[in-house]
């Protein structure tokens, strides 16, 4: 068992030491002692043993979807390829997607803020107050246009700034272990505030709307009223927008980096089939239907096109991976 334990550490040493693999691990174990032991009983020999043993259970490629471990092994094959991102090129994309975060944040709030103006005016007007059209249309969908625009400058300017480091999330990178134990904990310290900011950003929305059911329904209040009602309502859902915004756009650039939650190895790999996969399917659709007319039936390309996706994302993993044919 002990050449067979050794050869079941060298297995398993380019994958990450997670209680996931551990349990991989321990598991494929227990299976190969027990097919020891009863070869042994067999009356097989020791090396004889070893062998069979080695040969039923040693390649992993074949076994990390039986174990539980197929997308961890993938995603480690794929690191074999990936590009090297310095600990220097790594904190200023940090602290360019931090500054980002807030300006992406600050447009979209902008864009939930800009109809306030207008939904206040048109209170007034519905309120008897000598409000004409025009003067709305200059008082209100002007001001409307002036905050969207600097809301898209927001998204422009900070868009332009990030953007050379979009390769990140698209190639399959990789960080040294110094690096990695920063970034983990600056992910630490971003997911407790993310976390704060997302509850307080849902209870914003969800209670954004109760001044507009107390006034339009408790209270019977006017049109007057209730457009008033709904312009407080944009301007705590914009707040709460600015919350969850500004916490997302950072956490996600520490996953990027990390290649975590939707920037796995495996999945960057999905996208790129994906890029070529459903405008493929798109096509055959719209042919489809133009030619036989059935919009009603054409529809099903969707569903069984989804399922096709995963067989064919599937076999191109197993035969990207290490092993697998070319």
């Amino acid at each position: 068992m002990d050449t067979i334990l050794n050869y079941l550490d060298n297995m398993f040493m380019s994958l990450p030491r997670t209680a996931e693999v551990m349990r991989a691990k321990a598991e494929l174990a227990a299976m190969m002692e027990d097919k020891y032991q009863e070869l042994l009983a067999e009356g097989k020999s020791d090396n004889e043993a070893v062998g069979i043993v080695i040969s039923e259970f040693g390649n992993l490629r074949e076994l990390a979807e039986e174990l539980g471990i197929g997308e961890v092994y993938s995603n480690e094959s794929l690191k074999g390829k990936a590009k090297l991102i310095g600990a220097a090129e790594a904190e200023q994309y940090l602290d360019l997607n931090k500054n980002a975060s807030k300006g992406f944040a600050i447009g979209t709030m902008l864009c939930v803020f800009s109809p306030i103006v207008l939904m206040i005016l048109a209170g007034l007007q519905e309120g008897g107050y000598a409000i004409t059209d025009a003067a709305l249309v200059c008082g209100g969908v002007v001001p409307l246009l002036c905050i969207v625009a600097v809301a898209v400058g927001f998204f422009i300017y900070h868009g332009v700034r990030v953007e050379k480091y979009d390769y990140m999330k698209k190639e399959v990178i990789t960080i040294s272990p110094e690096t990695e134990k920063y970034v983990r904990s600056r992910l630490a310290e971003v997911e407790r505030i993310f976390l704060m900011k997302l509850i307080v950003g849902v209870v914003m929305c969800i209670l954004s709307v109760v001044p507009l059911l107390v006034v339009g329904g408790m209270l019977n209040g006017s049109s007057m009223h209730c457009c008033f009602m709904v312009a407080v309502m944009l301007a705590i859902i914009g707040v709460a927008v600015f919350f969850i915004v500004s916490g997302a756009v950072e956490k996600e650039a520490l996953q990027v980096l990390l290649q975590e939650g939707e920037y796995t190895p495996r999945k960057k790999e999905e996208q790129k089939i994906g890029s070529i996969y459903w405008p493929l399917v798109t096509c055959i659709y719209l042919a489809w239907s133009f030619l036989s007319g059935d919009w009603g039936i054409t529809w099903l390309i969707w569903p069984i096109a989804a399922v096709l996706f995963a067989v064919v994302t599937s076999i191109y993993n197993s035969y990207s991976r290490p092993g697998g044919r070319s």
